[in-house]
């Protein structure tokens, strides 16, 4: 097997190795009682994951690069593939985890069948805004201060804001445009 192959199996197989880390991690925090929501030990785990991700690139194919040039390029590709991977996982994982629409899919599936009026009861839109509200506030991304909420923590805020500057690269609406939308 070549080595450009080998290192690409390596890159393809990173969510692998969150998810290794994430399970490790997750048990430890649950066994030590950190009050740490479910997504900032995944973040963490995706950072933690470069060290392990770089150290098996460097044996695997860096190592054998004869340039400057080559190590700089393959380096920066490693590590946009490597994010960019870690970023689908986190959201394939926060959907499995929080999504609305895999509880829906699980109530039905245990209830056989369900009425929209009981869907309706169970997803009410205060319900909704309070549990995403809660979320933020266990994250201490926002806080809540003289009846207000205000961000406590810019992080979510930047990224945020590099996912609608993405979009707007893609071509995609702006979130606003879409909130207005379903406003009317």
């Amino acid at each position: 097997m070549g080595l450009m192959l080998k290192y690409l199996i390596l890159l393809a197989c990173s969510p692998l190795s969150i998810f290794i880390l994430h399970m490790a991690a997750t048990r430890v925090f649950m066994r030590y009682k950190f009050d740490m929501p479910n997504q900032v030990i995944l973040i963490i785990c995706s950072f933690v994951g470069h060290i392990p991700m770089a150290a098996a690139i460097w044996m695997v194919y860096l190592r054998y690069l004869t340039t400057p040039v080559e190590l700089v390029w393959t380096v920066i590709y490693s590590l946009i593939v490597y994010n960019i991977l870690a970023y689908c996982y986190f959201h394939i994982f926060n959907m499995s985890d929080t999504a609305r629409r895999i509880r829906i899919l699980y109530e039905i599936y245990n209830s056989k069948r369900l009425k929209e009026s009981d869907l309706a009861s169970l997803y009410s839109a205060n319900n909704m805004l309070d549990s995403r509200l809660e979320r933020f506030l266990s994250m201490k991304q926002i806080k809540f201060s003289d009846g207000r909420y205000l961000l406590n923590r810019k992080f979510l805020y930047y990224v945020a804001k590099i996912v609608a500057g993405w979009g707007r690269i893609l071509g995609l609406p702006s979130p606003q445009t879409v909130y207005n939308k379903t406003k009317q």
